[in-house]
């Protein structure tokens, strides 16, 4: 596979070479797709537990069961004080 990188790119894979981390550009590029798969399954993840308190901020807000923005605020800011003084 022919592939043309950016002249940043093409020296940042040249230093990784250089410094004896890896022996190729193959090898280079390969540790860069690894590493964009595991933050493509962090992001994923992260996708599902937002999707998840979405909807149980949606079933909660149906049932009546919400807060006052303003009053919540006002108790962290509060719990935050006691904190600050307590240490």
């Amino acid at each position: 596979m022919a592939l043309s990188l950016p002249p940043e790119l093409q020296q940042f894979a040249e230093r990784q070479i250089a410094s004896g981390r890896y022996t190729s550009l193959d090898e280079v590029l390969l540790a860069g797709l690894q590493a964009l798969v595991e933050r493509e399954h962090l992001y994923q993840g992260r996708f599902e537990e937002l999707r998840h308190d979405i909807l149980v901020g949606a079933i909660e807000a149906e049932q009546g069961q919400l807060l006052d923005g303003a009053e919540e605020i006002s108790a962290i800011r509060q719990r935050l004080r006691q904190r600050h003084a307590e240490s």
